[in-house]
Order: C-alpha cells, then sequence, then structure tokens
C-alpha cells in the first residue's frame, strides 16, 4: 500500500475496532442491544472507505478480517447491509432478518418486502420460508458464463493455511490451474488473496490462465455447465455438473421460482426432448444445505432462454 492507503487503512481499522470490541470470550462483537444498527454503521465505514477503489477494497477486507479476527464474511455482510437497507430498517428489523433480506437483489422488491417484514412482525424461519418459495421478481436470476470463482483461505492435509479457489457446493480445491500456464498467469496466481475473484480463461498461446474480476461479482459466481439430467422429484432434479479445476459432482437440487411448484409429471415431460449441456446458476438458500437453482441454454447471450420461467408457463397451458 501507499502511504496514504496505509494511513488511511489503520483509520479504519481502529474505527472498526471501536465498534466491535472483544467481549470476555475474545471475541468481536457489536453491543447487545444495537446489533444490527452497529454493523450498519461498519459497513458504512467500509464503502466510504473503499468506494471506487475494487482492487485495493477486496485486499483490505482480507486483512481488515485478519487483524482484528473477524470472518470475512462478516464484513461483506455489514457492507451490503449499509448499500441496501436504510438505517432505519436495520435498527428496526434485527441484524438476522437484515441478512436475509439482503440477499434479495431487486431493489423495489426488497424495499416492499422490508416493509412487509416490520410490518407484520416476522420471525427469522417465516422470512427464510418466503425466500424459499417467493415469486421470481423478489430475486431476479442474472446469468453470466461458467468458469469465475472466489479465492478463499484453507487449511491442506498438512495442517497448513493457504489458498483455494471455492468451487461451491463446499468444495475448495488448491489454487492450480491444470496445464501450463504462462509467466503472466503464474505472477498473478502468486499475487491472489483470500477475497480475489478470477475468471478462468486462457491467454493468446491458448494456455489456461486466469484474469481478475472486479465490481458486481455476486451474479457470476456458481454458474456451471450441466452434462447430466434426471428428474428426482415434483421441482427437483438431479445434475451433474461441471464445476471447472477437473472436478465433476453430482447433486439434487430444485428448481427456483417461477417453476418452484412443478409437479414430478410436469417436469418430466418439460425434461424429455432436452439437449445437454446446459447452463446451471446455483443458489443455496439462506441458512439451510439445501441448494435451488436456475437452467438456461446459452445460444445467444444476449437473450439466453430461461427454462425455469418457460416451464412454469408450460406447466399453466
Amino acid at each position: 500500500m501507499h502511504e496514504d492507503e496505509t494511513a488511511g487503512y489503520r483509520l479504519l481499522r481502529d474505527g472498526v475496532a471501536r465498534m466491535l470490541p472483544v467481549d470476555a470470550s475474545g471475541r468481536r462483537r457489536p453491543p447487545e442491544q444495537a446489533v444490527a444498527g452497529t454493523y450498519w454503521e461498519v459497513g458504512r465505514l467500509l464503502n466510504e472507505h473503499l468506494a471506487g477503489r475494487a482492487a485495493y477494497g477486496q485486499r483490505v477486507m482480507a486483512r481488515l478480517a485478519a487483524d482484528l479476527g473477524l470472518l470475512p464474511r462478516t464484513l461483506y455482510r455489514a457492507r451490503k447491509v449499509h448499500e441496501r437497507l436504510p438505517v432505519e430498517a436495520s435498527a428496526q428489523l434485527g441484524w438476522s432478518l437484515c441478512r436475509l433480506l439482503v440477499t434479495v437483489d431487486d431493489d423495489s422488491a426488497r424495499r416492499r418486502l422490508a416493509t412487509r417484514v416490520a410490518a407484520a412482525g416476522w420471525s427469522v424461519r417465516r422470512l427464510q420460508e418466503h425466500l424459499k418459495t417467493a415469486p421470481a421478481e423478489v430475486s431476479v436470476p442474472i446469468l453470466s458464463r461458467p468458469g469465475t470463482y472466489r479465492i478463499v483461505s484453507a487449511v491442506d492435509t498438512s495442517g497448513l493455511q493457504g489458498r483455494a479457489v471455492d468451487l461451491g457446493f463446499g468444495i475448495r480445491r488448491p489454487l492450480v490451474l491444470p496445464g501450463k500456464p504462462g509467466k503472466k498467469t503464474r505472477r498473478l496466481l502468486r499475487e491472489l488473496e483470500p477475497g480475489d475473484t478470477v475468471e478462468c480463461t486462457t491467454d493468446d498461446k491458448g494456455r489456461p490462465a486466469v484474469r481478475r474480476v472486479f465490481g458486481q461479482i455476486d451474479s457470476r459466481l456458481y454458474v456451471y455447465t450441466a452434462t447430466g439430467l434426471q428428474v428426482a422429484a415434483a421441482a427437483t432434479l438431479c445434475l451433474q455438473l461441471d464445476l471447472g479445476f477437473d472436478v465433476m459432482y453430482e447433486c439434487r437440487v430444485s428448481l427456483r421460482p417461477p417453476a418452484h411448484k412443478l409437479s414430478r409429471t410436469a417436469l418430466a415431460a418439460a425434461t424429455a426432448s432436452m439437449a445437454l449441456p446446459i447452463v446451471v446458476r446455483s443458489v443455496r438458500h439462506t441458512g439451510d444445505t439445501e441448494y435451488a437453482v436456475d437452467l438456461y441454454r446459452l445460444d445467444d447471450p444476449a437473450r439466453p432462454e430461461h427454462f425455469n420461467t418457460l416451464w412454469s408457463h408450460v406447466a399453466h397451458q
């Protein structure tokens, strides 16, 4: 970091540390009576310090989490709560409800849902159930091509802390590209830190390569190619997915809205003549271990065919 960035980082670190003091157990926590409001303020500090500096921001988030003994996801959640909810809502609803509400990508839908949750006094469980079965407008699916991954920390077989690639579904692999990457790629691989995001590609000589990805990357993660598909139950499929890094994975998943109520018979008819491969975007239900998916054909990237929407229309004809 440059000198001015180092000074700014110290101010940021000290500010977050004051808001999240160490408790008797040795963990940093906000005051019990103001959890959501405190995390909103933490998110404000982070967003003000990192505004317009994506590459710097990813490094700072990882460093700040390590310096203060926090989980990186806690800091990312704080940033998102500040970005997506007004401070009044965060104080009124509480931290657990805020964490769920900010998973709703559509601004208008999120505002309406926050008002509804506050007025009706919903519990966390009630909101979780709603998000699982909510209409598609609550979380509009966005599609990208497969091959974008987040770099994370992981402990290897020898017990040493290192870097890994998060493939999704709880699977992590060492940050090693197959084949023989070029010099530029090898240098980038050495520079990558937990919190960075990369896209797998090839260089001008056809060798395996990666490039950094900045900006809004949530919609680019956990997108795969499906090479196998079987109907398992109503609105439920068994998929064989190519996760990348030479990992094939079989999983049982549900369909996201608006196809979440398809009967087994309707789903079997819809998939009977489906040509593979297709593109799959996976989302884990908040606070759950189950996954739901959107399915696409990407023949025309500008106009992807969204099977969840298509099948829901067919089922009602």
